[in-house]
C-alpha cells in the first residue's frame, strides 16, 4: 500500500461512533469533560494514559475521566498507540501522511517523532497500513482537542507483533523520549461481550495486574490470548516504556462497562482509564 506524505486521513467513524458535525461534537466532549470526575494524584512524571475507544455513549464518560486528569498535565505532542481492528498486518504502523482530521479539523502529524520512531526500520516503519478505517486512534482525537488545543499527533497502529517486537517498540518509544518530549495514549478496550458480572470479574483481574505493574502475567495474556483487551499490545507498550524511563505506576482513574453507561447488562463491554507515571 502506497503511503502519501500529503494525505490527510478523513473521519471514518463521525457520525457513529460520535456527533458528525463539529458543533454537536464539542459540545458532546465538553459535556462528557464537565461530568467526569477529576483525579488528584501528585506525581514526578506523566507518561501516559491507557483510554477506552468504543462510541461515545458507551465509553465517552469513563474515556473523560482520563482526558480530564491529563489536561492537568498538558503535552504538545501525543503518541496515540492502537491495535488494528479492520486489518491485517505485520509490525507496527507510524502513519506516513500528514494529518489525521475529526469534524473540528485537522490535528497535523509530529513529522520529526513519527521519522525517528521508524528510523531503524524493521518492526517499525511509516505506512497507511491499519489508519484508514481504525476507530481506536480517530475517537481519542475530540477529547485531545478540546483539552490540548494545539497539538501535534503521532498515530500508531500495532499489527501482528510479538512480545519481542513490543518490547523493541518500547526501546525506540524510550529512546525518542530522550531527545523530545510526549505523552503516550495507549487505546484498549477491556472484556467483551460476557454478562455483567463475568466482564466485572475479568475486567477486575486485568486492573489488578496493571496496577501492580505485573508484565509476566500481562506477557503470558498477550501470548495464550487469555487476558480479553483488544489493546493489549498498546497497554504493554506504554508500561515497557514507562518501565524503561523511571520507576513506574500504574493506577485506574475510572472503570465502567457498557452495562453501566448504556444500560444493557446481557453483553457487555469493558472500559478503562488508568494513568501511568512516576511518583
Amino acid at each position: 500500500m502506497k503511503s502519501d506524505p500529503k494525505s490527510i486521513r478523513k473521519p471514518s467513524v463521525a457520525g457513529m461512533f460520535y456527533p458528525g458535525s463539529a458543533a454537536s461534537l464539542e459540545k458532546a466532549v465538553i459535556q462528557y469533560l464537565e461530568s467526569a470526575t477529576e483525579p488528584i494524584i501528585t506525581l514526578k512524571r506523566l507518561f501516559g494514559i491507557i483510554s477506552p475507544h468504543a462510541g461515545f455513549v458507551a465509553s465517552g464518560p469513563v474515556a473523560a475521566v482520563g482526558y480530564r486528569f491529563l489536561k492537568r498535565h498538558p503535552f504538545s505532542k501525543v503518541v496515540v498507540i492502537a491495535p488494528s481492528h479492520h486489518e491485517y498486518f505485520r509490525g507496527i504502523s507510524v502513519f506516513s501522511g500528514k494529518s489525521y482530521q475529526t469534524p473540528i479539523g485537522e490535528v497535523p502529524v509530529e513529522q520529526k517523532i513519527c521519522d525517528l520512531l521508524a528510523k531503524s526500520g524493521g518492526v517499525v516503519y511509516r505506512s497507511v497500513k491499519g489508519h484508514q478505517a481504525e476507530h481506536a486512534i480517530e475517537v481519542q482525537l475530540p477529547f485531545l482537542q478540546n483539552i490540548f488545543p494545539e497539538f501535534s499527533l503521532i498515530p500508531v497502529v500495532i499489527g501482528s507483533a510479538t512480545l519481542n517486537e513490543i518490547d523493541e517498540f518500547a526501546f525506540i518509544l524510550a529512546e525518542v523520549f530522550a531527545k523530545t518530549e510526549f505523552v503516550v495514549v495507549a487505546s484498549s478496550d477491556l472484556s467483551h461481550y460476557h454478562s455483567y458480572p463475568e466482564a466485572v470479574q475479568m475486567d477486575k483481574h486485568l486492573v489488578s495486574l496493571l496496577e501492580k505493574m505485573d508484565l509476566s502475567a500481562l506477557e503470558s495474556g498477550y501470548k495464550d490470548n487469555s487476558l480479553e483487551a483488544c489493546g493489549l499490545a498498546p497497554i504493554l507498550t506504554l508500561l515497557k516504556y514507562a518501565k524503561i524511563l523511571g520507576n513506574c505506576r500504574c493506577k485506574a482513574l475510572d472503570y465502567r462497562n457498557s452495562g453501566d453507561t448504556v444500560g444493557l447488562s446481557d453483553q457487555v463491554v469493558g472500559y478503562l482509564s488508568a494513568a501511568v507515571f512516576e511518583l
